[in-house]
């Protein structure tokens, strides 16, 4: 049976995955807050926000068969202590249609190997490639661990070796019709960066210089997500960038979306106007001293902290205001 890239990276990692699946109690029992980013092979952005994760259980798929003939998955559902990349995907999945459905299969004795996430299956030479803080990972997503404020990045790479990531640096607000400066580093498999001359960014009327800088100018006033793109590689992240007539109009700090677990999540909000969404659990919410936040508590007995500027509905039991 050949070997596909992605099978090859799983196995590096046979004996620690043998292990952790073996021996009880290495689950981390608190959730974290992870940035995740999922992309296709077209560069299509299936999701790109906060997402709070912990140990999940994922149902495996006799129909993921990208590692070959007879590589399905029993159909079991397998526990993933956590928080993994892995994890995170399939919490992220619970509220984000675009990630479903997930294709994983048990076949191996390693660990769980990723077919598919939202439909895109990997097959032939392609593969679900994953990085971490820019870092490509030695392990599978079950295996990789994952730690509050991480950036995770699955991308379903065409074939082995990877593309490149780019990343895209823009400020969090700007005036109508007057130009601000982007950057755009371009990060190989090993986390190292470099500029990343000639990528094209949204709103821009030329690629990026040799030190990756552009100019982008907006109009009308909105909120804009700009984005950068260079031949094969990886698109880059799409920040929002508030632009507005004065620039007290916008915040000064740029907010996130951020989504809780089924477990009791601490979530912490970030210094802009953020759109929290706890799920269920009983959450603790900290909001105070960022922008005016969106929070919602959902089921569970909850506990945010805001202060005057928060919106908070009314599924949250306790408020309390700094």
């Amino acid at each position: 049976m050949p070997i596909s890239a992605s099978e090859t990276r799983l196995a590096l990692a046979g004996s620690l995955a043998t292990l952790l699946l073996l021996v009880p109690g290495t689950a981390m029992a608190a959730t974290e807050g992870v940035d995740v980013r999922v992309l296709n092979t077209a560069g299509a952005t299936l999701a790109e926000f906060r997402q709070y994760t912990g140990t999940v259980h994922i149902k495996t798929d006799p129909g993921a068969d990208c590692f070959g003939a007879g590589t399905g998955g029993s159909g079991k559902s397998v526990r993933v202590p956590g928080p993994t990349a892995l994890g995170l995907v399939q919490d992220a999945s619970e509220t984000d249609t675009r990630l479903r459905p997930l294709s994983v299969t048990d076949a191996f004795s390693f660990g769980l190997g990723v077919c598919g996430i939202g439909g895109f299956e990997a097959g032939g030479s392609s593969f679900w490639y994953l990085k971490v803080d820019h870092f490509g990972s030695q392990t599978g997503g079950d295996q990789t661990p994952v730690g509050h404020g991480d950036t995770i990045l699955w991308y379903l790479s065409p074939g082995f070796p990877p593309p490149r990531e780019l990343f895209l640096r823009a400020p969090a607000r700007a005036q109508v019709g007057v130009p601000y400066q982007v950057t755009v580093l371009s990060y190989g498999d090993g986390g190292h960066a470099t500029p990343a001359a000639g990528a094209t960014v949204t709103g821009a009327a030329l690629p990026t210089d040799a030190d990756g800088h552009t100019m982008v100018t907006n109009a009308p006033a909105g909120t804009y997500a700009p984005q950068a793109t260079k031949g094969s590689q990886i698109p880059s992240n799409r920040p929002k960038v508030c632009v507005a007539a004065q620039l007290h109009q916008c915040p000064a700090h740029r907010g996130q979306r951020i989504v809780g677990s089924d477990h009791g999540d601490v979530i912490g909000g970030t210094p802009g106007p953020d759109v929290v969404i706890a799920r269920r659990g009983a959450d603790t919410i900290h909001a105070r001293g960022g922008g005016a936040d969106s929070i919602d508590c959902g089921g569970g007995s909850d506990k945010a902290v805001v202060d005057a500027r928060d919106v908070v509905d009314a599924n949250c039991e306790a408020v309390v205001m700094g």
